[in-house]
């Protein structure tokens, strides 16, 4: 058995080797496929209606395969949040290697706020467009409201804010473990009442702490 610290330090080493992979690796789709940043964020917006249309078909038949196949395709959508950040900052610290990668260095750099933006704005739609097919309930209204008033701000947020406060990373992790737990306990029941209304409870704290901080980090420029 290893210490404490030594476990601690396992954990890091592979999250850092990890890190490196999925950096090689996105920095290959972008190489190979030309795959950009903003591409892999249009793929959260373009799939929300879709996602929510199959959440609709889940909870109006109750089929546990449907959301075994909608969880998949989720996790793919949802992973796209990674890939893109990842690709974004491995592209930034790519050296230009001549004139004509040195004009594309500058592009990405020019556009790096646009994609900040957009990535933050695709979150928003793709909880919005999820949140729909529960129907309107006090959660669903006070989230949808507050993600709302969240992409207002990102739209016309100065351009060097475009990027994720601490605390709306924390409230995106939230809502997005939120979709699938609400779509099992609506087909199993398996998770008590009680414990899905904490989380909600929490979930909607966390969702409203990201709108106060982002008022007052543009506030107080």
């Amino acid at each position: 058995m290893y210490p404490l610290s030594e476990n601690i330090l396992i954990i890091i080493s592979c999250s850092g080797s990890m890190k490196k992979y999925l950096e090689k690796f996105v920095l290959f789709l972008h190489k190979k496929y030309g795959i950009t940043p903003d591409a892999l964020t249009y793929v959260r917006i373009f799939a929300a209606p879709w996602l929510a249309l199959f959440i609709s078909k889940i909870l109006s038949s109750k089929s546990l395969t449907l959301a075994i196949i909608f969880l998949v395709f989720y996790i793919l959508v949802v992973i796209t949040d990674l890939f893109d950040g990842i690709l974004a900052r491995a592209i930034s610290k790519t050296p230009a290697r001549n004139a004509f990668s040195t004009a594309d260095a500058g592009r990405e750099n020019h556009n790096h706020s646009h994609g900040g933006m957009l990535d933050r704005l695709a979150d928003k739609i793709l909880i919005i467009f999820l949140l729909i097919p529960f129907g309107l309930s006090l959660f669903t209204f006070l989230i949808i409201l507050a993600e709302s008033i969240l992409a207002f701000q990102t739209i016309y947020s100065p351009s060097d804010k475009k990027q994720a406060t601490n605390a709306g990373k924390i409230k995106m992790v939230l809502q997005t473990l939120l979709i699938p737990i609400l779509i099992l306990q609506a087909i199993t029941n398996f998770i008590p009442v009680m414990v899905i209304y904490t989380y909600i409870i929490i979930t909607i704290i966390f969702t409203y702490i990201s709108v106060y901080s982002h008022y007052f980090y543009y506030k107080n420029d």
